[in-house]
Formats: structure tokens, C-alpha cells, sequence
């Protein structure tokens, strides 16, 4: 455990954290006492008692007067589809997944944009910049671009908790046929860790996103960050055809 870059308590916090997802303490099990962990780690017990708070009030734990303290990670797993993110593409059924709107404002598109969406640079675009939580707990920063041009009128039907991709399809007809996407890991900064609620330099899987239309036209372009250590990506392939799924804290396995 030890590192000398980060203070103790955080240091704990992460190997916790990778107990319980690694399923070393499962969900409702008994964590060891202050005592217990502050002589595993040869760390002091006001130390642990940090690092147990703030797991505690993160949702991995939870602490029962004179019992202890508890795991209170689920470990579930969500269906990521062809096309979505974790706001746009879950199957499961929760009801306490929330998308908060950071900004939307109007851009012109860069090279690197503009190539993906295939239009001339200094297009105008719509940036939609999105925070994704879960029972709470934030998990995912989301940006997407929208063509003004091809969605007249969208800025204003863009709010919090509205699905994009349900206003693509159901007010401008759109139909998605293909998505390219690729996924790299890079390390959270301040603005990164005080949104999601992570420490600097803590891993977060990047992944942008193309989806194309029957006419192989894109239609949407997207880059979102989420926890490296709230999430677990698995890629099924049969065949010729591959499906992604994502395990996450907080949802139960889709029927």
C-alpha cells in the first residue's frame, strides 16, 4: 500500500475500494474493526477512521452502531449497447440514475472534431458537457456535439435527466445503423476528481464515441470519462458479433 505521492487515508480508501469490487468483501459482510486494519496497514486509527468516513458517506459502506461497519456495494452488471453510454444505453431499471447538465453552449468545430463528424471545420456545433450519477454517487463526465444544422431547435430540448438520443430519434427521425468507439485510460485531474469525486491521478477510462446513420453519415459524436475503479468492462464476441457489457456500483444484474 504504501505510496508516498498520496496521504495514508487515501491510499486505504483505494485498497478497500479494490477489495470490495474485487468481490474480498462481499456485499453485507463485516468489515475488519479500526483496530484490525490500522495494524494490517501499520497506520494509525484515526487514519482508518478517515478513510472508513469516507467510504461510508461514497455508499461503499455503511456503519450500525455497536455492529460495525459494513460492505454496502452491489456488484451489478448493466447491458452497455451498440450505440449507448451509461446514461443513453443501460437496460437496467433503476430509477436513480441522473444526468446534470455542466454547460451547453455553441462551439466551432476543431480538426479533430470536425474529421469525426465529418464536416468542415469552423462548423457550428452544439457541446452538450454532462455529469452522470448513480444513487447519487457520480460515475461518469459525458460530452457530446451536435451539427446545428442538422438539429435546428435542439439547444432548448436539451435538459437534465432528458435522453439525447431519445430527442435524436424521436423529434429528427434519426436512425443509428453503426458506432465506432475506442477506449484508452488516462489519469483524472482537479477538475476530473472534484466532479466525479475521485483523487488526482486516479485512473478513468476514456471513451469516444461515432454513431452513424443507415447512409453511413455520422450523426453524433461523443467523449466520455468515467472511474476506472467503478467499473469493469467486459467484451463478448460470438461469431462475428461482439457485445460490451459494463459492471457498475450500484445497479443489480438486468433480467
Amino acid at each position: 500500500m504504501p505510496d508516498s505521492s498520496r496521504p495514508l487515508y487515501e491510499q486505504l480508501k483505494q485498497t478497500v475500494i479494490h477489495d470490495i469490487v474485487s468481490g474480498r468483501y462481499k456485499h453485507g459482510e463485516r468489515l475488519p474493526s479500526e483496530i484490525a486494519l490500522a495494524a494490517a496497514y501499520n497506520i494509525s486509527r484515526i487514519t482508518v477512521r478517515r478513510a472508513i468516513s469516507e467510504l461510508v458517506a461514497e455508499g461503499y459502506l455503511s456503519s450500525q452502531q455497536g455492529k460495525g461497519t459494513f460492505v454496502d456495494y452491489i456488484k451489478g452488471e448493466n447491458r452497455l449497447l451498440s450505440f449507448g453510454a451509461f446514461s443513453e444505453g443501460a437496460t437496467g431499471q433503476s430509477s436513480s440514475k441522473t444526468t446534470r447538465i455542466l454547460s451547453k453552449e455553441m462551439v466551432l468545430a476543431d480538426e479533430d472534431i470536425a474529421a469525426n463528424l465529418r464536416v468542415a471545420p469552423g462548423t457550428e456545433l452544439i457541446r452538450l458537457h454532462r455529469l452522470v450519477s448513480e444513487d447519487g454517487t457520480p460515475y461518469s463526465i459525458d460530452t457530446a456535439y451536435f451539427p446545428t444544422e442538422r438539429y435546428p431547435g435542439i439547444f432548448d430540448l436539451m435538459q437534465d435527466n432528458v435522453s439525447t438520443f431519445a430527442i435524436m430519434k424521436e423529434r429528427y427521425g434519426i436512425v443509428f445503423a453503426k458506432a465506432v468507439k475506442a477506449l484508452s485510460v488516462i489519469r483524472a485531474g482537479l477538475a476530473e476528481s472534484e466532479l466525479l469525486h475521485c483523487v488526482p491521478g486516479d485512473p478513468l477510462f476514456s471513451i469516444s464515441k461515432v454513431i452513424y446513420d443507415r447512409g453511413d453519415v455520422p450523426v453524433h459524436y461523443s467523449h466520455y470519462l468515467v472511474v476506472g475503479d467503478r467499473c469493469v468492462y467486459t467484451l463478448t464476441v460470438v461469431d462475428e458479433t461482439a457485445d460490451m457489457h459494463i459492471h457498475y456500483r450500484g445497479e443489480h444484474p438486468s433480467p
